[in-house]
């Protein structure tokens, strides 16, 4: 349950991320380009665009949460079948 909810949660992060990084873009070049990394290479592309851009805080801290979540639920649900 925790590693869909976490799924859930990247792939929201994630578009709102790229949708930041289209709209931040000044050039067209520059739109495709962090688009490209920011979809690409999640988390650390999303963590690139922030620090650089200095926007897109909230959907890279969606994404950050959903991998937690998915390591997580992923973890409980390997245990839970180990210890039957």
């Amino acid at each position: 349950m925790l590693a869909m909810l976490g799924w859930l949660l990247i792939l929201v992060g994630t578009i709102w991320l790229v949708v930041t990084a289209i709209q931040t873009g000044k050039t067209t070049g520059e739109k495709v380009l962090w688009a490209l990394v920011t979809f690409l290479c999640e988390p650390l592309g999303g963590i690139v665009f922030y620090f650089v851009q200095k926007q897109g805080m909230i959907p890279l801290l969606l994404v950050i949460i959903g991998w937690v979540l998915m390591v997580v639920g992923g973890g409980m649900s390997m245990f839970s079948a180990l210890s039957r």
